[in-house]
């Protein structure tokens, strides 16, 4: 199920993804701005009202960290 989100005056992309998600790793921010075109033009600081599609992205899994000396 798809999500949208109405903007506020100064947030920025990364926040609102992080908000939202709960994680920015594994290209969330691009992801939402190929959902929807024409936000990058904003620059980083949206002005308000803008109504942003959050697509359902799932957490990366977390790979395991090798460890040389145990």
């Amino acid at each position: 199920m798809t999500t949208y989100y109405i903007s506020k005056e100064n947030e920025i992309l990364d926040l609102i993804c992080w908000r939202h998600y709960g994680f920015t790793e594994g290209r969330v921010v691009e992801i939402v701005l190929e959902a929807n075109r024409g936000l990058a033009e904003y620059g980083s600081f949206l002005p308000a009202g803008l109504k942003i599609k959050l697509p359902n992205i799932q957490k990366p899994m977390q790979k395991p960290k090798l460890k040389v000396w145990e």
